[in-house]
């Protein structure tokens, strides 16, 4: 599990101590408790600014990633790139790479219903059906397996 964004709070957990004037512990502590709560753990190093206060140059941390121990070896960079900043913008990008093991599944085949020769299907289906009188398909598993056989 992975959590990103902007939390607007500052604590010395991941905030620089010089910013310790903007730490306030009764509005972080909900979310250390969830960080608690869900066993979270901080990929963006602590200390690393994330915004530049506009009106006095403050570099501070509102922004943060958080990631479940399963994620931690997932993690190959997690920083700032303040050459990507916007224009007009006070928040620097974060990039967060991961690798991920991506499961291949196999392409299982399928009919192509465009290259069907409908005349000769519906011959094909009439000589697979005279012999069988209809049945009533009364749950969708049995029209399922009525809809294998057919095709």
């Amino acid at each position: 599990m992975l959590w990103l964004g902007n939390f607007n709070r500052h604590h010395p957990m991941w905030e620089d101590i010089r910013n310790r004037h903007l730490f306030n512990y009764r509005f972080s502590q909900p979310l250390i408790d969830l960080i608690t709560d869900y066993g979270m753990l901080q990929l963006l190093p602590c200390g690393i600014p994330t915004l530049q206060a506009n009106a006095t140059g403050n570099w501070t941390r509102p922004d943060n990633v958080l990631g479940t121990e399963g994620t931690l070896d997932a993690v190959i960079t997690c920083n700032t790139e303040p050459a990507k900043r916007g224009p007009k913008t006070d928040h620097l990008p974060i990039l967060l790479t991961l690798e991920l093991a991506v499961a291949r599944q196999d392409d299982v085949p399928r009919p192509n219903w465009r290259e069907v020769d409908w005349e000769a299907f519906g011959e094909a289906l009439s000589a697979m059906l005279a012999p069988t009188p209809p049945l009533p398909l009364a749950l969708e598993a049995e029209f399922q397996q009525m809809a294998r056989i057919i095709t």
